[in-house]
C-alpha cells in the first residue's frame, strides 16, 4: 500500500510495524512511501503470514465492499497509520496453495 510518508506511525522496516517479516519499502519523490504487509517469503512458521481469505472478505464486507476502506481501517486498528490517512495506491495479491 502507498500513503504519505508522514502518516505512518513507525519508521520503515521497524519490527513494531511489521514483526517477523522482511518488508520492501519504496520511497517516492512525492513524499509517499510504499510498504508491503503480510508478505511471507520465508514459508509457513517464519512470521506473519497475511490474511486468511475468509478474514479478508469479512473485513471488506464490513467496509461495505470498499477494499481500500477495509485496508485503511486495518492499518488504523493495528496502529500502523494515522486515522484519516488517504491510501494513494493499493495492490492486493492472492494465490492458492499447491497440493
Amino acid at each position: 500500500m502507498r500513503a504519505c510518508k508522514c502518516a505512518f506511525k513507525h519508521d520503515a522496516g521497524r519490527r513494531t510495524d511489521s514483526p517477523g517479516v522482511r518488508r520492501n519499502v519504496v520511497q517516492r519523490r512525492d513524499g509517499t512511501e510504499e510498504r508491503a504487509y503480510a508478505d511471507n517469503r520465508g514459508g509457513p512458521g517464519s512470521g506473519e503470514e497475511g490474511f486468511d481469505g475468509a478474514r479478508f472478505k469479512a473485513l471488506v464486507d464490513a467496509a461495505g465492499g470498499d477494499v481500500a476502506a477495509a485496508v485503511q481501517k486495518w492499518l488504523v486498528d493495528t496502529d500502523k497509520i494515522e486515522p484519516g490517512t488517504p491510501i494513494v495506491g493499493l495492490e492486493i495479491r492472492a494465490w492458492m496453495p499447491q497440493n
